[in-house]
């Protein structure tokens, strides 16, 4: 097994995937880190990662089988395209929001404080890192609950 390379940056990511095509970015919680996830394949691992053209995704199977054992699996994370974190720096006077996701509290992902769900959104901001994970938002779209 190889030992995948850790980024620092989105920037950094790039290096190590293909830009045009999407990936799937969820925590990993045995690495503290983020891991990003290109065609069915683990690419790399990062601190830090800004996509575009973004997606909200839980497994429904998954979460139910989180709450059913009490024991974690990789079922949630967010899908979208890989940028430079610098595209993001103009939309710094605008406000992101902050967005998390609890299999044993929510179904979906949600913004704190707010009872909607999150279906997609035009930017996201991941971290993780010793003192913790985030998730920050931008263009939001919410699911249809019905």
């Amino acid at each position: 097994m190889s030992v995948k390379p850790f980024c620092k940056t989105s920037n950094e990511v790039l290096a190590h995937i293909d830009g045009e095509a999407p990936c799937f970015v969820y925590r990993n919680l045995h690495k503290n880190c983020l891991s990003i996830k290109q065609r069915g394949i683990v690419k790399c691992h990062a601190e830090n990662v800004v996509l575009t053209d973004c997606e909200f995704k839980v497994s429904d199977k998954g979460r139910d089988r989180v709450r059913e054992e009490k024991k974690k699996n990789v079922h949630a994370g967010v899908k979208g395209y890989v940028v430079d974190a610098r595209w993001s720096l103009e939309l710094l006077d605008f406000e992101w929001a902050n967005c998390y996701y609890n299999p044993y509290t929510t179904d979906y992902w949600k913004i704190k404080d707010e009872e909607q769900y999150i279906d997609k959104a035009g930017w996201v901001d991941l971290n993780c890192d010793k003192l913790g994970a985030s998730v920050l938002a931008f263009d939001i779209l919410y699911k249809c609950t019905m």
